[in-house]
């Protein structure tokens, strides 16, 4: 089991976007840095750039949660990083990435990291076998809603629809003691992230919300009712989970079917966990 218990607030329903407060009656987890304050640094690898590698080093003294779907952007390209870790301090660590930009294979050798986040259709994409070929296509399919782009990357249509994602956002934050959000789009739960405390969400929120209105641009305007996020947090809460590889100085586990869950904990606590559905129609191939 997952061990935690999910309690499911008011969504609030913007276009095709509903989103959910999460809480939870685990105790807030302390001692680790996560988004864009936690100082990272980010390079290709050492007179031989690689598409599917980086070396990072956390520069703090302190562990540093990185998360499946952030985006490393310049270098030679932009990636994303393809599994949630945690890093020990002033230990530099090669982690697997896939690009976001097909169309540029060039440029300096430091990536700028602000804890931007992939939508939520590609992360299942992540560590499939043919990852590279599904995420670029992934990225492509966003043309249609966020216009072309000269390189193919996913931080041009992220940028472009900002403004948008700002209109369907505003206004939303954190509630008190709230660590995980549910989002619904077009009628139906899509996915839920849950976070080691109040404070580690707060740190990824507006990114998170960003990536999700990605996602939600030219689908339904259909709320997602409050018994379909409970019922979709139910199925999460009742996910069998074992021990699945990586996770850096944490531990990591997986499971599900329909639904997905993903678990990173660290000395045995959850500091994040990610659910998605699936079947849902963001998902479909593109």
């Amino acid at each position: 089991m997952t061990r935690i218990r999910l309690h499911v607030g008011q969504g609030t329903h913007r276009g095709a976007l509903t989103v959910f407060p999460v809480w939870t009656d685990a105790a807030p987890v302390t001692g680790l840095l996560t988004g864009a304050a936690a100082q990272v640094d980010v390079v290709e690898r050492a007179g031989s750039p690689s598409v599917d590698q980086l070396v990072v080093t956390n520069r703090t003294e302190r562990p540093v949660l990185l998360l499946a779907g952030e985006l490393l952007e310049g270098g030679w390209q932009n990636r994303t990083l393809t599994a949630s870790t945690v890093l020990a301090p002033a230990t530099p660590t090669v982690l697997p990435v896939l690009c976001v930009e097909h169309g540029r294979w060039g440029g300096g050798e430091v990536h700028r990291r602000q804890a931007r986040r992939a939508p939520v259709a590609l992360q299942p994409d992540l560590e499939h076998p043919d990852a590279q070929a599904r995420v670029w296509r992934r990225v492509s399919g966003y043309t249609a809603v966020a216009g072309p782009s000269p390189t193919d990357s996913l931080l041009d249509r992220l940028d472009r629809t900002r403004p948008e994602a700002e209109r369907l956002t505003a206004g939303l934050a954190p509630l008190a003691g709230q660590s995980g959000v549910l989002l619904g789009i077009a009628g139906r739960p899509v996915s839920l992230e849950l976070f080691g405390s109040r404070r580690a969400l707060a740190e990824h929120w507006t990114p998170l919300l960003e990536a999700a209105a990605l996602d939600a641009l030219g689908r339904p305007a259909v709320r997602t009712t409050a018994a379909l996020a409970r019922v979709f947090a139910e199925r999460v809460q009742g996910t069998d989970l074992t021990a699945v590889r990586g996770a850096g100085a944490g531990r990591r586990y997986g499971g599900g079917g329909r639904v997905r869950v993903d678990d990173v904990r660290w000395h045995d606590r959850t500091v994040h966990l990610t659910a998605i559905d699936l079947t849902h129609p963001v998902l479909e191939a593109s």
